[in-house]
């Protein structure tokens, strides 16, 4: 897999509360994102902070339709990736190899691209997020 990007992505109870601890310990600026996310920029990677109750609406325990159909998590870790078909190449290695890939689908992201997600869990349960973004946010092709 080769990836063009990470991100974690953690559930917080007080997203300034943290937004200022981790600015602190890691000497960062924030980038204020769409839908009440807070992204960090490190250097080769972002790290994104979401309140709970907003992080919650990405697995299939929210109590509403789900963006995505995986288990509930407090974090996890998105790559981006060149390809639809790597994606799906991924989730079929990660099934064999003893991990949980689960289908993958479209979906239009807070900033208007429309992004192709793959997630798997590898055999400890942990979430792996692969994403291509189909197009830009005025909705062109990438």
């Amino acid at each position: 897999m080769k990836t063009q990007g990470a991100v974690l992505s953690l559930a917080v109870s007080d997203i300034n509360r943290s937004h200022e601890f981790y600015s602190a310990v890691l000497g960062t600026e924030h980038v204020q994102l769409a839908e009440g996310i807070v992204g960090l920029d490190l250097p080769g990677m972002m790290v994104f902070l979401a309140n709970t109750e907003d992080f919650t609406k990405y697995s299939r325990e929210a109590k509403r339709t789900p963006l995505l159909p995986v288990p509930a998590t407090d974090a996890f870790v998105s790559c981006a990736i060149a390809s639809v078909e790597e994606i799906e190449q991924v989730l079929l290695v990660a099934g064999a190899a003893g991990g949980r890939a689960f289908d993958a689908h479209e979906i239009q992201h807070a900033t208007g691209r429309l992004q192709y997600v793959g997630t798997f869990a590898d055999p400890d349960g942990h979430l792996w997020q692969l994403v291509c973004n189909l197009t830009d946010s005025q909705g062109a092709p990438v």
